[in-house]
């Protein structure tokens, strides 16, 4: 397939980056072979995207190197795709909704995936959780999130077309974080957690760069049972309630220190039915159609 068979509207699926290891851990929490999602914006060579920092558009056939793309295509009838179009311009005009960093979605996928992390998958979930929570509260404090939670490339493509009305709605059967196990997710395990609700960040820097957590978390991943004692810290809990309290200040406008972590977790648990990963658009979503790939090397 050609960059030139493209149509405004293609959800544009990425195979993982080269060397980058935020693609890797994205496709191994996913159970999938893609880690990025983007749009065809307009005309063919032109794309759209939640990428840091903010939604851009880009040329398709410089973003499209050395990686293969799944071309996915919508199967209902419609009379343009011009309603997705002014929404995605509409994010586009306003820079929402304010991608933060690839890191966030690997962290979205471990507090949501039904599994026991391993005690050492434990200790560098607990060192993203702290990170990203980290880079929340200075973009709180740099007022860079007004009202606007953070948003993941796949959820960009996703609202996008649900936002255009019902005609173009996706939906998602069966999706990556839906596994029926008996597991539960860390989220639960918050929920249920009592959080002393004291400064815990104040020990919490770390320099490790976004790739060297991920690094750490993928060979965790790939070389440790997933479940482990069973025990999950009361430190990655704790985590967890930071993390929350800060999307919840987020989503309220306001600063971290009057934010409410069990709000927050509330916030988290409605938003999981509805989180959308790369690959759910490939594998889970029936109005989409896998009509081809490209490589352009």
């Amino acid at each position: 397939m050609d960059v030139r068979d493209l149509r405004a509207g293609d959800v544009l699926l990425f195979s993982p980056e080269k060397g980058s290891w935020i693609s890797k851990a994205i496709t191994w929490l996913t159970d999938a072979p893609v880690s990025h999602a983007a749009m065809t914006y307009q005309i063919a060579t032109k794309i759209i995207e939640e990428t840091p920092p903010a939604v851009r558009v880009a040329e398709a056939t410089l973003r499209f190197v050395d990686r293969t793309i799944s071309v996915m295509r919508f199967n209902k009838p419609v009379d343009s795709f011009a309603p997705v179009m002014n929404i995605a311009t509409g994010y586009l005009n306003k820079q929402e909704p304010y991608a933060m960093s690839n890191l966030y979605l690997i962290g979205m996928l471990l507090i949501y995936k039904k599994f026991t992390p391993s005690d050492p998958v434990q200790r560098v979930t607990l060192k993203i959780l702290k990170k990203l929570t980290a880079k929340i509260i200075s973009a709180i404090n740099e007022h860079q999130f007004p009202n606007k939670m953070p948003m993941v490339c796949s959820q960009f493509v996703f609202e996008c077309y649900q936002e255009a009305g019902r005609n173009y709605h996706l939906t998602i059967k069966g999706g990556n974080l839906a596994a029926s196990n008996k597991r539960t997710n860390l989220l639960f395990h918050a929920y249920n957690h009592q959080y002393p609700d004291i400064d815990l960040l104040h020990n919490s820097e770390n320099h490790a760069s976004d790739e060297e957590l991920a690094k750490e978390l993928y060979t965790q991943l790939s070389s440790e049972q997933l479940l482990a004692s069973g025990a999950i810290s009361s430190d990655i809990l704790n985590a967890i309630h930071e993390f929350a309290k800060a999307l919840h200040a987020v989503a309220n406008n306001t600063s971290y220190q009057l934010a409410d972590s069990k709000k927050g977790i509330a916030i988290l648990e409605a938003q999981s039915s509805l989180f959308v990963t790369p690959g759910d658009l490939l594998q889970h979503c029936p109005e989409l159609d896998h009509i081809g790939d490209i490589k352009i090397k």
